[in-house]
């Protein structure tokens, strides 16, 4: 099943930064769990249970249009004053999801994600995302090697050509790739679905706004895309898209 999500603004905070909320590119595999969780109206903790009872497979590309900065004061436990912090923001995101499993849970996952019991949002509860449910077709994964905008499990091998990179522009980053131990996993205390704790994580590739290669095949889904504005990001032009299942 293909859903694709877009908004105003998105934020996904990576772990473990603490005045300065980084926001990863891309909604990781713990926030594709709570957003199918949404949905479905269950808290973090069944949603989880639920997603591995299911065996369902996820894969994500997309990208945002820019990002800025947000300066916010937070409220601490541990800090009766307000702390300072500033928070990256992606700006007019658009995120393609795929789910992969049996065909009754996909139609499942299909009849909520249409009709979702709680707002889906990009991160923040603030950041509420128009959700748009693309037909749910029985197919294979295929065999996957060219990459853009997306992320995959693991640390691969990729190959850059030198004409990826604009020497006369200082600005240009090139085929900018990001890596980070996320969590997958989490314990909750007593029960309780806010009190909880990672206890498994795994590495991810973030892989930026130019087409790589990677040595090794991954398994994924080719979709078709179509530009239904003027936004003037690579990714969003008609034609197709790769987007690889996420190996947990």
């Amino acid at each position: 099943m293909h859903i694709e999500l877009s908004g105003l603004t998105a934020s996904f905070r990576v772990p473990h930064m603490y005045k300065y909320h980084r926001s990863l590119p891309l909604p990781s595999y713990t926030t594709i769990v709570g957003i199918f969780g949404a949905a479905i109206g269950k808290d973090m903790q069944t949603s989880q249970e639920l997603f591995k009872h299911f065996n369902l497979k996820v894969g994500v590309a997309g990208a945002s249009k820019s990002r800025y900065n947000d300066t916010w004061r937070v409220l601490t436990t541990k800090n009766s004053e307000r702390d300072v912090v500033e928070r990256e923001i992606l700006f007019k995101p658009r995120y393609h999801i795929i789910f992969y499993g049996e065909e009754k849970i996909i139609r499942f996952c299909e009849k909520y994600f249409k009709t979702p019991v709680y707002p889906i949002s990009l991160g923040r509860p603030e950041d509420l995302a128009n959700v748009v449910v693309h037909d749910a077709i029985e197919q294979e994964p295929e065999e996957l090697k060219v990459l853009c905008n997306t992320v995959i499990s693991g640390t691969p091998t990729i190959y850059v050509e030198d004409t990826l990179f604009d020497v006369e522009d200082p600005t240009d980053l090139g085929p900018c790739t990001l890596l980070y131990r996320l969590p997958v996993n989490f314990k909750f205390k007593d029960g309780f679905s806010y009190e909880r704790k990672a206890d498994n994580y795994r590495d991810f590739t973030f892989i930026g706004n130019r087409e790589v290669k990677i040595k090794n095949y991954v398994q994924g889904f080719q979709v078709a895309i179509e530009n239904e504005s003027n936004d003037k990001i690579s990714f969003f032009s008609s034609g197709s898209l790769n987007i690889p299942l996420l190996e947990i």
